[in-house]
């Protein structure tokens, strides 16, 4: 199976099984695990309830999702006009 293909094929768990995820179902999925990894308090739950594997482990699932997430981008404070 290709890394790049974008099929309904879900992620693979740590037993090889294999999800299917509609497109609602990954849209979904992305962005509930995009939230904790948006800040430092949510990076802290996942550390607190998961370990540090819990942060690895969400950013794993969303690269194999095609989502890159990069380490702790600081957002710029918007400008009003």
């Amino acid at each position: 199976m290709k890394k790049n293909n974008h099929s309904d094929l879900g992620i693979r768990s740590e037993t090889g099984e294999i999800y299917m995820l509609t497109k609602k179902e990954r849209i979904l999925t992305i962005e509930i695990l995009k939230l904790p990894l948006a800040t430092k308090a949510g990076r802290n739950f996942l550390v607190e309830r998961f370990g540090q594997e819990g942060i690895k482990t969400a950013t794993s699932l969303l690269e194999d999702m095609g989502i890159q997430i990069g380490k702790e981008e600081e957002r710029k404070p918007r400008t009003v006009s």
